[in-house]
């Protein structure tokens, strides 16, 4: 027995057909739009964690100095100080910070403190002599650019790089050094920890 196939039967066969491959293109489509969403957000989420990452960072850096001065009664421009006592302290309660013992950040370059004034503007932090307010600031090294404006943002609602309570010093390439205030010295030889 023979099976004949009138031309209305094909002719809807080989409609269906085109209309799936239609239809198949608009769900790439579909798909590769909502892809482009997703990546755009997971861009976003990787850089507000890294932002808060740092910003609790700094805070427990910030805290770890203020327990290490209250401790000693004594400033210091050596980061290491705030994780072994090899300078001899009379006081010291360390290590100060959990997890940390090296003065190497976890994802970017170095930390050191430096002593400049926080009364002026300037990156690196003016140097201090002649007066107005010195204090201690932390510094690190190689922050990613992007990252590095997003915690001035955070920290700062000074709309320059070059003041505030966090500092950027520009350098060439992908990364900049960034300097966060931990302790305000205060003028004339009078101490107070910065707010």
């Amino acid at each position: 027995m023979q099976k004949h196939f009138s031309p209305l039967l094909t002719s809807l066969t080989s409609q269906s057909g085109a209309m799936f491959g239609l239809d198949a293109r608009i769900a790439l489509a579909i798909f590769g739009i909502l892809s482009v969403v997703a990546g755009v957000s997971a861009i976003n989420v990787f850089s507000q964690a890294g932002t808060t990452a740092m910003v609790t960072e700094f805070t427990n850096i910030k805290k770890a100095y203020t327990e290490f001065h209250l401790g000693t009664g004594e400033h210091t421009t050596r980061f290491m100080d705030l994780i072994d006592n090899d300078t001899g302290f009379s006081g010291w309660g360390g290590p100060y910070l959990d997890g940390m013992l090296t003065d190497k950040s976890r994802q970017y370059g170095t930390y050191s403190f430096v002593e400049g004034r926080q009364d002026v503007a300037g990156v690196p932090p003016v140097e201090c002599s002649g007066g107005g307010i010195c204090a201690t600031w932390l510094k690190l090294t190689k922050v990613k650019d992007s990252i590095a404006a997003e915690v001035d943002k955070t920290l700062d609602s000074t709309s320059t790089a070059n003041s505030g309570t966090y500092r950027i010093e520009f350098v060439p390439g992908p990364t900049d050094d960034v300097y966060y205030l931990i302790s305000a010295k205060g003028s004339g030889g009078s101490e107070s920890l910065a707010q």
